[in-house]
């Protein structure tokens, strides 16, 4: 049961994901007759519904295995940081520092186990020193050095994971509730990032219809932040971890050019004429209504994931309290 709803939830953020792939496929593709036009009534002419029921099982269980893991680094990486003297400036709302802002106060209102081992009591009395007050964790501008804030979040991942695995192996039943916020965080994750790619996508249509060099500058909205996160992935992580958030990045902000580049030698070759300009145009409440859901999406993740580090904390603490059987 526990694979099928695995699976369920993966086929579900591959098949959200296909509203980019179509507007990729329209961006890039739409005027090559010979290529995607000529393969879609190929398949649309077989008239085999089973094989082709197959064939998008397939492409949405993979793009979404993709996609999920993507989403996962994405919303969990900490290579976006700048130190400006002796300030850090960070993305305050990550899985990582959500989970470490949720220890901290759940220590500082008094729950944890009243039975740890000595490892992990040692740990936590570490963290609490560190930030009594809290006033540190899942911050935008910290005053702090960076090691310093891996340190803490580190220590809050290693307690928590602890933890996790001793509820996890309860078995099924005795985790259901845990499993169901998991499985929540993990389509809303990925709704949320699916979302992201397809607004990009739209935004670069609609500024492709300026005339001016303000259009250029949406590069530098993923551009910039895609160069500040390679260079410190590079120089401060372990190559054990795949560079997701920064490819993503750059590789939207080369998809970007190549749309923007595509229109504007459009625009150059085209004769004007009655519904000209259209063809070039995006509604901006397109746009607007792509942000929205996304945000939603944004929200209810940041929501899930509270409610399942603080389920996590207070169940292992239940669990610890029980009397022996």
């Amino acid at each position: 049961m526990g694979a099928f709803s695995t699976a369920f939830d993966t086929i579900i953020v591959g098949t959200l994901a296909l509203p980019w792939v179509l507007l990729v496929l329209h961006l890039f593709f739409s005027d090559d007759e010979s290529g995607v036009k000529s393969l879609l009534e190929r398949v649309t002419k077989q008239n085999q519904p089973a094989v082709t029921g197959v064939l998008l099982f397939a492409m949405a269980y993979s793009l979404g295995s993709a996609v999920s893991r993507i989403a996962q680094d994405f919303f969990d990486d900490e290579d976006l940081h700048v130190q400006i003297s002796s300030y850090l400036f960070q993305i305050g709302i990550t899985e990582t520092s959500i989970r470490t802002d949720v220890y901290c106060q759940t220590l500082q209102r008094g729950v944890v186990a009243q039975k740890p081992d000595e490892l992990s009591a040692n740990k936590r009395e570490h963290f609490r020193e560190n930030d009594s007050n809290c006033n540190y964790t899942a911050r935008w501008i910290v005053p702090k050095t960076h090691d310093w804030i891996n340190s803490q979040q580190s220590l809050a991942a290693d307690l928590f994971h602890v933890q996790e695995a001793a509820l996890l192996l309860k078995g099924t039943d005795a985790t259901e509730r845990l499993r169901q916020f998991h499985d929540q965080i993990m389509v809303l994750r990925g709704a949320t990032f699916d979302g992201m790619i397809a607004v990009s996508f739209l935004l670069f249509w609609w500024s492709a219809k300026f005339k001016s060099s303000l259009r250029w500058m949406v590069l530098l909205l993923y551009l910039v932040p895609g160069s500040i996160a390679t260079f410190n992935h590079f120089s401060e992580r372990a190559a054990s971890d795949p560079p997701y958030m920064e490819f993503t990045l750059l590789v939207l902000a080369a998809a970007g050019w190549c749309v923007l580049w595509q229109r504007r030698k459009k625009e150059a070759n085209r004769t004007e004429g009655p519904g000209t300009q259209n063809a070039l145009e995006v509604k901006l409440a397109y746009i607007v209504l792509a942000v929205l859901l996304t945000a939603a999406g944004f929200l209810g993740w940041w929501a899930t994931q509270v409610l399942y580090d603080r389920q996590v904390i207070y169940s292992y603490r239940a669990l610890s309290e029980a009397p022996a059987k």
